[in-house]
Order: C-alpha cells, then sequence, then structure tokens
C-alpha cells in the first residue's frame, strides 16, 4: 500500500546526505534547481500573460485569523463493524454524501504514470459518485521531465481549478513555491474555506497539533490542503544499518557489538574467518558511516543538527573529525571495502546476491530493497539474512544519538489556483480525500474486492489486532485501479500499522523492528531542523548553496576515508573545513537561520 518508502525508493542517503533522488524525501537536485530557479521568470510571465485562466492581479493582505469561522458542513455517521485497535487515531470510517451536482467540471493538473488513465480510472470514478464532484484531469509526468511543463502551465497564466503534483520527491510544489505564487496571487490562500468545509483536515489537526502551523506561510496564509504519510520506519532509515546474521555468527558473534570497540572487533573476526568477505561495504550514494556517527554525535537531518537557536552543519563539528579517523581505520585496515566510494547499488547487490553466500557483512541502506534482492515465494530468501543492527556506544561510552526525522510525513496534496470560481467545493473535495475510507481505497482499491477490514485474528505491522486486510484478489488487480500518492490522503501512523501483513510476504514488519530498535536513541525533537517556509530569492541561493555542499561533502569525506587527506592531520582537517567555506557553507546557515526566524 505504501511503495514509496521502499520499492519505489530503495536506497537511503549517508546520514544527512541528499540520496540522487530525493532532498530527504524531496525532488532531486536538478529538479531543486528547476523548480526554484525558474520561478521568478515563471511568476513574471504570469503577471504579464493575457491568459484566460487566472492570472495573478492585486494581491490582498491575508487577514483572515485561522480558526476564526465555523465549520458549515459536518462529518457523515460512522460505519459500524470496523475493528480500529486500541488507542487508535487516525481518520475513521464513513458514510459519504454527495454534495457536488456533477454541472461543473473541475480541471485539475496532477500526474502520469504508466497505465494511469484518470478519466476511466476506478478511484476517479469512486470520488465523483461519493462526491458528486466532476473533475477533468491532465497530467504531466513526474521529477524533472514534468517541471518545465508546470512552469509553462503557470506562466502562461492558463491555470487549472486545482494543482494535484504530489510531495517533492515526485517533483510536487516546495513550500517555497507554494509562498511565492500565493503571495502573487496565483494560489488561493484556504485558511477561511478550511475552517469552513474542511471537517476531516479538522480533526486531523486535532491529531497533530502542530501541523496546521507546519504549512502555514509567514504572512499567515495556508496554500495547500496537505496529504499525510505517517512513516514509522523513515523517522531512522537515513542510519539505517544492516548485519548478514550468518555472517556474523560464523565470526563467532551470538548478539549485536555493544560498543564501537566490539563493533570493530567483530568487522575483524569476520575479516579473519572468511577471506573473501567484505566486512562493510555499501554503495557511493549511502557511505556507510551512519551508527559510527552515531556514536559519537548528533548528526542531525540533511546534515543540519539545531543546537537551541543555533544552526550547525554537522561535518564541520569536531566530533565528526573522529567519525572520520574511525571511517579512515576501517578503510585501511580492509574493514570498509574501498569500492564502497564508487560503486552503484546494483554493484553491491551483485556482492549481497553472490551465489554461494553473501560477500558483505555489514552495509547501510533504509531499506531492504536496496540490500539484496527481492522475490517473494520464488526461494530468494537472501535478504532475510540481514537484519537491523544495534546502535552501539562511543570509545568513552557515549550513548548513541539516532538522528530522528519526524518532518517528513506531510506533504502537499492540493492547491487551488485563481483561477477557480468555487474554491468551496476544491475544499470538500479534497477533504473527502482525507477519510479512511477514500485514504484506502485511494491504495488498494474497492472495499470487499481487493481488501476487507480485518477478521480480529489478523495483527497488523506494529503486532496490534489489525484493521483491515488485502484480499486474494489485490495481488492480481488488473491495472488502472487505484492512484498513486499524489493526491490528499490520510495514512496516518495507525493507517499504515493497521495493515494485517504476511512476514512471508511484506518487509514492513522488519523495518517496523529496525525502528523499535533505534527509537530509544532518538535525538531529541529540539534539535530537528524543519524546513521553513523559504523566499523566492532565498530558495535560488539555498539550491545553488545545497548543490555545492553536497558535492563538496562527497568529494571531502571521501578523500579523508580513502587516505588522500588525513583527518588526524590538523593542516588536512583545515583543508577540510575551507573545503566547506569555499562552498558556501557560512551564508547557507544564514540563510537557514533567517528563514527560521521568520517562521517563528
Amino acid at each position: 500500500m505504501f511503495p514509496h518508502d521502499s520499492a519505489k525508493h530503495p536506497t537511503a542517503q549517508a546520514p544527512g546526505q541528499v540520496p540522487p533522488e530525493l532532498g530527504r524525501r524531496g525532488i532531486g537536485r536538478r529538479s531543486l534547481l528547476l523548480g526554484l530557479g525558474t520561478l521568478p521568470a515563471a511568476m513574471a510571465l504570469a503577471n504579464c500573460s493575457g491568459g484566460t485562466g487566472g492570472g495573478a492581479g492585486e494581491v490582498e493582505p491575508v487577514e483572515y485569523e485561522q480558526g476564526s469561522s465555523a465549520l458549515k458542513v459536518e462529518l457523515g455517521p460512522e460505519i459500524d463493524g470496523v475493528p480500529y485497535p486500541e488507542g487508535y487515531v487516525g481518520p475513521r470510517a464513513r458514510e459519504l454524501e454527495p454534495f457536488g451536482d456533477g454541472s461543473t467540471a473541475f480541471t485539475v493538473l496532477t500526474r502520469s504514470e504508466a497505465k494511469l488513465k484518470l478519466a476511466t480510472n476506478e478511484h476517479s470514478q469512486y470520488l465523483e459518485e461519493k462526491t458528486g464532484v466532476r473533475v477533468e484531469y491532465s497530467t504531466v509526468p513526474q521529477g524533472d521531465e514534468g517541471t518545465p511543463k508546470i512552469n509553462a502551465i503557470i506562466s502562461s497564466g492558463d491555470l487549472p481549478d486545482a494543482f494535484m503534483l504530489g510531495p517533492e520527491w515526485m517533483g510536487g510544489f516546495t513550500k517555497a513555491q507554494l509562498y511565492a505564487y500565493g503571495e502573487q496571487g496565483l494560489f488561493q490562500p484556504l485558511d477561511q474555506l478550511i475552517d469552513e468545509y474542511a471537517p476531516e483536515l479538522q480533526q486531523l489537526f486535532e491529531q497533530n497539533p502542530d501541523l496546521r502551523a507546519s504549512w502555514t506561510a509567514p504572512n499567515g496564509a495556508m496554500y495547500a490542503i496537505p496529504a499525510v504519510n505517517q512513516c514509522y520506519h523513515c523517522n531512522s532509515s537515513d542510519t539505517r544499518t544492516w548485519v548478514n546474521t550468518t555472517t556474523m555468527k560464523a565470526a563467532g558473534w551470538s548478539e549485536h557489538p555493544k560498543t564501537l570497540d566490539e563493533f570493530e572487533q567483530m568487522l575483524r573476526d569476520m575479516k579473519a574467518s572468511d577471506p573473501d568477505l567484505l566486512p562493510m561495504s555499501g554503495d557511493s550514494s549511502v557511505l556507510p558511516f551512519g551508527l559510527i556517527a552515531a556514536s559519537f554525535m548528533n548528526f542531525g537531518i540533511q546534515r543540519i543538527r539545531r543546537d537551541g537557536d543555533t544552526i550547525v552543519y554537522t561535518p564541520l563539528d569536531e566530533q565528526f573529525r573522529k567519525v572520520l579517523e574511525v571511517a579512515a581505520r576501517f578503510t585501511a585496515d580492509g574493514l570498509i571495502d574501498r569500492n564502497t566510494y564508487t560503486q552503484t547499488n546494483d554493484q553491491l547487490k551483485r556482492l549481497t546476491m553472490n551465489k554461494e553466500k553473501s560477500r558483505v557483512g555489514v552495509l547501510q541502506m533504509g531499506n531492504q530493497w536496496g540490500v539484496a534482492d527481492i522475490d517473494f515465494g520464488n526461494g530468494n530468501e537472501r535478504w532475510r539474512e540481514f537484519v537491523a543492527l544495534s546502535a552501539f556506544a562511543g570509545p568513552e561510552g557515549q550513548t548513541p544519538i539516532i538522528p530522528w526525522d519526524e518532518g517528513h510525513s506531510d506533504a502537499v496534496g492540493l492547491v487551488i489556483s485563481s483561477a477557480c470560481e468555487d474554491p468551496a467545493t476544491m475544499v470538500r473535495w479534497a477533504d473527502v480525500q482525507l477519510g479512511l475510507l477514500p485514504s484506502l481505497e485511494r491504495g488498494m482499491g474497492t472495499l470487499g474486492l481487493y481488501w476487507d477490514w480485518a477478521d480480529g485474528e489478523q495483527l497488523g505491522i506494529d503486532g496490534r489486532p489489525a484493521l483491515y486486510a488485502k484480499l486474494p484478489a489485490e495481488a492480481t488487480k488488473p491495472d488502472n485501479v487505484g492512484w498513486p500518492e499524489f493526491s490528499p490522503h490520510n495514512s496516518s501512523l495507525d493507517v499504515r500499522h493497521g495493515e494485517a501483513v504476511n512476514e512471508k510476504t511484506s518487509v514492513e514488519p522488519e523495518l517496523f523492528r529496525s525502528g523499535k530498535l533505534y527509537e530509544p536513541y532518538r535525538s531529541p525533537i529540539e534539535s530537528l531542523y524543519r524546513n521553513p517556509f523559504f523566499t523566492t530569492a532565498q530558495s535560488a541561493e539555498i539550491g545553488e548553496l545545497r548543490t555545492n555542499l553536497d558535492t563538496t561533502y562527497a568529494q571531502l569525506t571521501t578523500q579523508m576515508a580513502m587516505g588522500d587527506l588525513d583527518p588526524t592531520n590538523d593542516s588536512h582537517w583545515e583543508q577540510f573545513v575551507a573545503g566547506f567555506t569555499n562552498a558556501g557553507v557560512e551564508r547557507y546557515l544564514e540563510v537557514l537561520t533567517e528563514a527560521d526566524a521568520a517562521r517563528r
């Protein structure tokens, strides 16, 4: 049901490192630069456009006070017999009554996908039946290919009624774009409409008190209906490290190491027990320093950590120098495979999937799809040999700190443009999709055909009684049934974990256990830097600076680990620091601080 954080995105980044396809649940770097660098030009074109689709005009200040209007619509009655587990927090299954008359077709721009035909799609038809709202969909590709087309549509001024372009990893709008286009009058502020016509979203705000504030721009307006996907295991995926249990036991280890010294000894024992074994390996996008770093410091998310009101770029932390000393020693001694710094994920998996046995003992990866090939039911069980490796204490007994990313769980669901003459109906249409039944039908298809409520005996991902279960027909359902996650939906933690799973056909239970393994060491919430609403100028600058810093980090970290630079040498460490200074780290932190202060 939730392929975005497993099958579709098998590789996770090194701690704080932006991976190739995501900017931490974000768009790729090229998309980021396209989306931000061309944004001012697109807005300028829209402002002078002669298009008829509701381009920007005079923008009035946003004066509405959130929460000052009462709901004008009510939630439908709850459906009986739904087996919510004890303590369930999330949307409820409710009866839905149409509120649209179908006389007007709303235009919505969304994403294309192979074999997805929205005009005849079952979920499209389900929403029209349940809401009475008729929608005509047009599409653009995901990611880099779609970004120029979206910019061209916005520049033309011939806008659709709404945009439903998904989270940033699909190439969807960033908060900076919402803010910029909203202030230009291209996107409508939705605060009063949300208060009056979005009862599902109101409940979501009550269950997640910080959610509304996180989507409120500095001018006090919300320009999007959010989508929520609370992926528990994703919180620690940047650090998740796997050990091959067969290899570990062959080296004489029945328990996971509890200290960095023990971890090093385990690697040396692995090497001694099998000369052909690579005790640690990885691919160039996921350098295996996560648990090593955690034993010294809080490495942060995207290499950013908050220390009170100070924002820290963690590779410049003196503790990270000690991390590099360990990485360099491990690499020099053959404990870390030197190919780690250059090889691809496919090359890594050829090692883990070696016919006789895995040639890798330990590697860092967000989930099992990047660890080994997975083909359920066909005897391909190598991936099951890998389990999450416990965090271990530092050399002076420091308690490990796992960077815990709680800022990834919500994304843009729907944006209403200035062209829409009936935004209230669009808000209601989006709000319905946040209910439990539409959220589940979006991912799995029709209730009773492809899935049903759990029978009371089944267990969910988290070991509690399950809420729902897939039916056999779901495995062979035809194309064009559900939607990808480009739309509003409420996949709360309890909704995700409420799926009845079979460990023989799902990686989710093991991912849940790995999250529980790391949770005792989670970084304090106060240390998490949440991406704010950057201004247009800040966005363009941040995009360029982040790209420069990402490149610098990859190059200098590799040089330190490979021995081209020596982290124990003061002049080499000064050269390391100077590299980031030249890449603009001081200005980067200034912009982050400025944007953060505006949010507060």
